[in-house]
């Protein structure tokens, strides 16, 4: 029998973190982003909706293409990021921000997969918790891309360089962590064309991720226009907010982290979910910064547990030669929440208020707690059943 070599964990670490710093200059430059292509709420809507609809093939295609081909499909998957992050800067129309952030959303969504089962093949080779310290890398990349651009901003200076070099600087990482990735995801012998089918508990799995994708895109990527448009802070202050979203993220990443190998994976998402309804009702009803910066804070460390936690549930059912397939399906399922939470709010907003809009939310993180009961207590090895 072939053996899959694992990844490494640096190396896993090390993109994880460079992917955050590409997602930090565009969710600072949102708000000036829509300015300057002269998008109101709907068509940004429209324009997140694209973006993120275009990234289901891409998740779905980039796993099988993982368990097929290995580490080139990887380093494919995660460089194709490089080079399309920088795009949403540079737009100048409603055309060319749908376009520009259609080309984000694949591209993210084949770097997605790719790293989340580059993890996965590390938790499995080594034996210990992987996912959570990665995807809090990623929110420590995310508020380290953010800081600087806002700060870049704030003294004058371009967005756009910073997201360019940023990318420049990711690109020639995933070059040099290339011979990080294991050859062969999948044991070659054993690799199939057939379907990959989720069972009962791994389908639960991924409704639950796509909810708490809902919640994490929705405050993520519209934080920064509702405290500029309906709180009324400043635009400088208003891009410092997915930043202070992703630090949440990574402090509660490190916790989840700690905490999941303590307690159930149940009682992690039940918490998360009370957690994140009741930050969310905090910044709806914000009335000024401080308020509004604590839901911001509160909902991102709250829901920051629940994706890494169901990949993690995923990877440890999966069987080696099909774990980038399941992965794949999973977050491909997943993403639909990616597709709903940034379009629903806009569409929302563009019905009632962002008020309104952003409240809404509340009943996604109560549908992750009644969701959560029927979650297994721990991971298990051996397939989803």
């Amino acid at each position: 029998m072939v053996v899959v070599a694992p990844a490494r964990t640096g190396t896993v670490f090390s993109l994880f973190l460079g992917y955050g710093m590409l997602w930090g200059p565009y969710l600072a430059m949102l708000p000036e982003i829509r300015r300057v292509a002269g998008a109101n709420d709907a068509q940004l809507a429209l324009a997140m909706l694209i973006g993120a609809l275009v990234a289901v093939p891409a998740m779905a295609g980039v796993g099988r293409l993982l368990d097929a081909v290995g580490r080139p499909a990887a380093v494919a998957a995660v460089g194709l990021f490089a080079v399309v992050a920088p795009l949403p800067s540079i737009v100048d129309s409603v055309p060319t921000l749908i376009g520009a952030v259609a080309l984000f959303g694949f591209g993210s969504g084949a770097c997605n997969v790719a790293l989340v089962a580059l993890a996965a093949a590390a938790e499995a080779g080594s034996g210990r918790p992987v996912m959570n310290r990665a995807h809090a890398l990623f929110s420590v990349g995310l508020l380290a891309g953010s800081l600087a651009t806002s700060g870049a901003l704030a003294i004058g200076l371009s967005g756009r360089a910073m997201a360019v070099a940023l990318a420049a600087a990711f690109a020639v990482g995933v070059v040099r962590c290339r011979h990080g990735m294991p050859r062969r995801f999948a044991v070659r012998k054993r690799v199939s064309h057939r379907r990959i089918r989720l069972g009962r508990v791994a389908a639960l799995i991924s409704v639950v991720a796509a909810l708490a994708m809902v919640l994490e895109s929705g405050v993520q990527q519209w934080s920064a226009v509702f405290l500029t448009d309906t709180v009324g802070v400043s635009p400088a202050l208003a891009a410092a907010m997915p930043g202070l979203f992703a630090a949440a993220m990574a402090a509660g990443r490190f916790a989840g982290h700690w905490l999941i190998s303590r307690t159930s994976a149940r009682t992690v998402l039940r918490v998360a979910g009370v957690l994140a309804g009741a930050g969310v009702l905090l910044l709806a009803t914000a009335a000024g910064p401080a308020p509004g910066l604590a839901g911001v804070t509160l909902v991102g460390a709250a829901v920051s547990v629940v994706t890494p936690t169901s990949y993690t549930i995923v990877g440890h059912a999966a069987t080696p030669d099909e774990r980038g397939s399941a992965i794949g399906s999973v977050a491909s399922l997943a993403s639909i929440g990616l597709l709903l939470g940034p379009a629903a709010v806009g569409q929302v907003a563009s019905w009632t208020d962002q008020r309104t809009a952003v409240a809404a939310l509340s009943v996604v993180a109560l549908a992750i707690c009644l969701l959560a009961r029927w979650i297994p207590h721990k991971p298990t090895t051996g397939g989803a059943r």
